[in-house]
């Protein structure tokens, strides 16, 4: 092997973001088995967000378990956050089972994205992710992804902009999600498209999940002493604390961004990178 309580309009919070993604919001229902029409991603409400990735050395953005990683996680943040499954990317639908009913393990209940509580309002900014780790023990591979949310904001209206919450957050872990992914390879060989999954696209126009496919989820926050046992994620704890470590802007830059009103200035929409090759490109 190599090694709050949710509002129920930011549901997203619950679901892809990272509190029941992010545990204890509850998982979906099952969806259909077919994704018809598809959507094109990065539109509507989320027209001005964009996915900014980095990865320990040594994993690879560009090719293998990464891209599908990327792919997963991005379609899993769209369709939530937009309420329809139609903005998942090409071949989510044949990689990714059906939410498992209770009593199957928890992250295979939330393989499909909750698309019962959409954001109303423009999102705007850049999110950020960074792949912590990739386990790979024959064709069975796990990964942790690191998420930074604080650098995304809805639109409130008059020039404002930031998230509606009750209470100010003062957590040193606010800001910063988690989500840990189970995935199975392709028979054979790790297969990936040919070309490198880079580009100017915010999204790919092809399939990027060839055979692989996704057994399971878990998202959560970055709380370090949260209590809540996960057996099949048993370094959470250690997980927290890294992702923290990692975070690219200090505790102080977080909760400013986390907390009150901001001009659209504070949340910038980034290039995507490494983005996806557009269409007809090589």
């Amino acid at each position: 092997m190599k090694h709050r309580r949710c509002r129920p309009a930011l549901t997203v919070a619950c679901s892809v973001l990272l509190v029941g993604l992010l545990a204890g919001c509850g998982s979906a229902p099952g969806p259909q088995s077919r994704i018809s029409p598809a959507k094109l991603p990065s539109t509507g409400m989320l027209a001005d967000v964009r996915a900014v990735w980095g990865a320990e050395p040594g994993i690879d953005l560009l090719a293998g378990s990464a891209v599908v990683i990327r792919a997963y996680i991005e379609s899993m943040y769209l369709a939530a956050f937009s309420g329809d499954i139609a903005y998942v990317y090409p071949g989510f639908a044949r990689a990714v089972p059906p939410n498992a009913s209770e009593g199957h393990p928890h992250s295979t209940r939330q393989r499909w994205p909750d698309t019962l509580h959409p954001i109303h309002v423009p999102v705007v900014g850049t999110r950020g992710y960074h792949i912590l780790w990739v386990n790979e023990a024959d064709r069975q591979v796990t990964a942790l992804v690191c998420a930074w949310t604080y650098t995304t904001a809805l639109d409130l209206g008059h020039g404002n902009y930031g998230w509606m919450h009750d209470m100010a957050y003062t957590a040193p872990s606010t800001g910063i999600g988690m989500q840990w992914v189970s995935m199975t390879a392709p028979q054979g060989g790790t297969a990936s498209p040919s070309a490198a999954q880079k580009g100017t696209a915010p999204a790919p126009v092809d399939d990027v999940f060839g055979g692989w496919r996704i057994d399971g989820t878990i998202t959560s926050d970055a709380y370090p002493t949260r209590t809540t046992e996960l057996p099949e994620w048993p370094t959470r704890r250690a997980d927290a604390q890294s992702c923290i470590e990692k975070a690219p802007d200090p505790l102080e830059r977080r909760l400013f961004l986390s907390n009150g009103v901001h001009p659209r200035s504070d949340f910038p929409t980034l290039p995507p990178f490494p983005g996806w090759p557009a269409a007809g490109a090589l």
